[in-house]
């Protein structure tokens, strides 16, 4: 009997820890698509299905409210300012021509932004390092219908998102329909940056100089990985999470050793 309680105990342990490492790591997707919330110049659609890795968009119109009329994103992300991240996934439009706008940020404070344009039916791959300009907590993907005229009043930068491409977006139609997919989705921290690059203005220059060159060959340069590891979301580190595991475990020994001798 005394075996099959420590057995229980260390199974409940197991479960304990797969239970809290989900929690601590696991960051699920969010919509928004303006037509549906009554904004007429939104995209029009639903966020069909997501994962950890990988999400898809159904949209019946892709509108031309500006990319913010359709936006599936991710929020609890711990980026921190001056740190080096690595960004992968893949793309694809199934009927259209499509700009997306990627945006990682705390509201209008950007720490990393780029467009890039899909192709109909062919997939796009995805592969940047970036150092974090400021702290961001969200990931935003941009899937409205854009005409890359909204330098007013498009969020608090007042059009800056448009400075992360040379050539202006322009895919607004109310008329086109399509699916996107987002696939092998990552997004993992690759090193600390150092107390003297982290704090001076040479931080943000050399954030500039490479995300631009890394952009050119975001397309080509892919290793596919699904490893979200180290993705900077949740509130616990591992070790955390497994030390209280064990010391549920260990309660729930105690008590049932208390158990017997009562």
């Amino acid at each position: 009997m005394k075996l099959v309680k420590k057995f229980a105990a260390a199974v409940a342990a197991m479960a304990l820890t797969v239970a809290m490492t989900t929690s601590c790591f696991a960051a699920s997707w969010g919509s928004y698509f303006g037509q549906n919330e009554g904004w007429y110049e939104g995209a029009y659609g639903e966020l069909k299905s997501s994962t950890d890795t990988s999400w898809t968009a159904n949209m019946d119109a892709i509108g031309w409210g500006g990319c913010w009329g359709g936006q599936v994103f991710q929020q609890n992300l711990k980026i921190k300012k001056g740190d080096e991240y690595q960004l992968k996934f893949n793309m694809t439009s199934s009927k259209c021509d499509k700009w997306v706008f990627i945006k990682i940020a705390t509201k209008d404070d950007i720490a990393y932004g780029d467009w890039i344009q899909l192709k109909a039916g062919k997939t796009t791959k995805y592969d940047v390092t970036f150092k974090a300009k400021v702290d961001a907590d969200s990931i935003y993907f941009g899937i409205g219908g854009d005409f890359g005229d909204r330098a007013e009043g498009t969020d608090q930068a007042k059009g800056a998102i448009y400075q992360y491409s040379k050539t202006k977006p322009n895919d607004g139609d109310a008329t086109y329909a399509t699916e996107l997919k987002c696939t092998g989705y990552s997004l993992a921290a690759t090193k600390a940056a150092s107390t003297d690059t982290a704090s001076n203005d040479n931080a943000s220059a050399d954030s500039t100089d490479t995300t631009s060159a890394s952009t050119d060959t975001a397309s080509t340069s892919v290793t596919d990985s699904t490893d979200t590891s180290a993705v900077a979301t949740g509130d616990f580190a591992p070790i955390a999470c497994a030390g209280v595991a064990i010391a549920a475990a260990s309660v729930v020994v105690i008590f049932s050793k208390k158990r017997k001798e009562a």
